[in-house]
């Protein structure tokens, strides 16, 4: 008998369309069921989502969960909902790649003890590798504005137990409780590759600039306040951002590309931690310095081949 159980955390909102492949590929890896748990949260349950989960209903490490959390908030409550050890929170669009479940639940075995603050981010930085910090500032330095996906979140069952005491921000309840462990004593970023996405056409589309540059540097002011990060850090990660906004108006509005979120109030959002400078910044780096990048790179390419 196994003595840790691993609880992967899927939230969502009557999404069968995604959840529905998310956990059949968990189940379809072939992994010794013992060692984990699927939990779906769903705070918008309907009669398809009802008949889909029955498909899952032959296996005893499975629940469906239908929930009151209101938007996502229903991710800290399928935290809560967990009863594995240690949990990872996975999009309900997430496909599992082969070998993870026990690539995850190796990592909560190892780390057992010290109990850090981990996060998984799926090769988001570019490194491949495990990399461990001794202090939160470090962490967020590297995370950077990465660590407000909620994909790849993970948490032990002790951490959840100060849920009660947290004040969630709506738009980023994920954060608050990434963001609650900063006074932990060892961080550990996974960023090997352990997941793709399916198609998101149709998936909810939040406000790019305030959600970011607003609403997600608040929180990061707040830890930069209370002398949790240093100014570096803070800087660090606010230039990260406004290289991440450039890049989504340059598909958005030079390339005209459909996305799954709004640029709308740009202009107003980038007055709170930025300027108006920032702000013409990025339309004049979306033109000519994206645009001509891009185009370069696609005549290189022509040539080559």
């Amino acid at each position: 008998m196994n003595k840790y159980l691993l609880s992967f955390c899927i939230p969502t909102n009557g999404e069968s369309r995604w959840v529905v492949p998310n956990v059949r590929q968990i189940y379809s890896l072939g992994s010794d069921n013992s060692i984990f748990e699927v939990v779906v949260a769903d705070n918008n349950p309907n009669e398809e989502m009802d008949s889909a989960m029955k498909e899952f209903e032959k296996y005893p490490n499975f629940r469906y969960v239908k929930t009151q959390a209101k938007g996502f908030y229903n991710i800290v409550e399928n935290f809560v909902q967990a009863k594995g050890d240690f949990m990872i929170k996975l999009n309900h669009r997430c496909i599992l790649h082969e070998g993870m479940i026990e690539r995850i639940y190796e990592m909560g075995c190892k780390y057992i003890n010290d109990k850090p603050l981990m996060f998984f981010s799926n090769g988001a930085l570019c490194n491949n590798e495990v990399r461990e910090y001794k202090s939160f500032d470090e962490y967020l330095y590297n995370l950077s504005y990465r660590s407000s996906l909620s994909q790849g979140l993970f948490f032990w069952k002790e951490d959840l137990e100060r849920v009660g005491q947290i004040k969630f921000a709506p738009m980023s309840p994920n954060v608050s409780l990434m963001f609650d462990s900063r006074h932990k004593s060892k961080f550990v970023i996974d960023d090997r590759p352990m997941s793709h996405e399916l198609d998101s056409t149709g998936k909810y589309g939040y406000d790019l600039f305030n959600t970011f540059a607003v609403l997600y540097l608040d929180l990061v002011n707040e830890v930069r306040i209370d002398g949790s990060i240093s100014k570096d850090t803070f800087i660090k990660v606010k230039k990260d951002i406004w290289k991440m906004l450039a890049n989504a108006y340059f598909f958005m509005r030079v390339l005209g590309r459909k996305g799954n979120y709004s640029l709308a109030g740009a202009n107003e959002s980038m007055r709170i931690y930025y300027s108006q400078y920032d702000y013409y910044s990025i339309v004049m780096s979306a033109y000519f310095f994206i645009l001509p990048k891009a185009i370069l790179s696609k005549l290189f390419s022509f040539i080559k081949h």
